[in-house]
């Protein structure tokens, strides 16, 4: 199996801690030890990230970086466990039950957990106070060696699974008056969202064309001209550059017409001051419900 590298800005961007300060972290505490490719260059290991992020808990929770550099890896993770353990929210017994669920690969018992949050709260509740949340827990109790990538893939499947029969199971109720148009650029897979808002648009009577992943935004014209949507829905989540940033947004604003254009992603936050007049930044999905009507 190919070893994942990261390099330094993929730390970065991970922490918000600035490169400039890793580096310094590096010298003066010997936090982290990079290795170094055939040809010089410097990179970190899958180890070196959890442990940058499990530092930056610490810090962040008012830890001084030198009483970090004192502790043993086990006391960072250790210490770094007990803050997430400390976090909680409304719904922290529903998040408690879904992680052991898929601690367990208990199927049955998520999609429970889910039918019944779904009817206790409806979707957009349920994303915002229990998917979302239990996403970054589970990014946390990864970095803490408490869950491992497959069990992150057995959950995104099971709520990709789910989402789909919802947006299934919605009475079609569009007159053909309004249509959207929701796809991901090139490199993009990350798909949570981009469900979300086709549930939300085919609720509010919205037609919808959902083209998935990955798709070249210059083929996007082609749909474009056919349906001719009111609104044009994209996310930005996986890591990208600034160019490539610009580029995909460029080419949307030029071809979209009259269409109301809709992006979200923290790699868009990141990047808002290359988004043109013409599209939308939304930080959430309820920004989009309030768009959309």
């Amino acid at each position: 199996m190919t070893e994942v590298r990261y390099s330094i800005k993929d730390l970065e961007n991970f922490t918000q801690i600035k490169a400039h300060t890793i580096r310094i972290w590096e010298q003066r505490y010997k936090l982290l030890a990079p290795q170094r490719t055939d040809t010089n260059i410097r990179y970190y290991s899958e180890d070196d990230l959890k442990k940058i992020l499990n530092i930056n808990l610490l810090y962040n929770n008012g830890l001084k970086i030198s009483k970090i550099a004192a502790l043993q890896e086990t006391e960072i993770i250790d210490r770094a466990r007990q803050i997430i353990q400390e976090s909680e929210n409304n719904y922290q017994s529903e998040l408690d039950e879904l992680i052991v669920a898929i601690l367990d690969f208990d199927k049955v018992e998520i999609r429970r957990i889910f039918n019944t949050v779904f009817i206790d709260l409806g979707m957009l509740p349920m994303y915002t106070n229990v998917i979302s949340p239990l996403l970054h827990k589970i990014g946390e109790l990864w970095q803490v060696n408490s869950l491992d990538i497959i069990h992150e893939h057995f959950f995104s499947n099971l709520y990709r699974s789910f989402l789909l029969s919802k947006i299934d199971n919605l009475e079609d109720t569009s007159s053909g008056e309004k249509s959207a148009l929701l796809f991901l650029h090139d490199d993009e897979e990350h798909e949570f969202s981009l469900l979300l808002y086709h549930y939300l648009l085919k609720k509010a009577g919205y037609e919808c064309f959902y083209l998935g992943q990955n798709l070249p935004v210059k083929d996007l014209s082609i749909a474009n001209e056919r349906v001719r949507p009111d609104l044009i829905a994209t996310t930005f989540i996986k890591q990208i550059t600034e160019k490539d940033f610009s580029m995909v947004v460029n080419i949307l604003s030029k071809f979209t017409g009259d269409a109301v254009v809709v992006i979200s992603g923290w790699q868009a936050q990141r990047y808002k001051e290359q988004i043109p007049e013409n599209i939308k930044l939304v930080t959430n999905a309820e920004e989009l419900a309030e768009i959309i009507g």
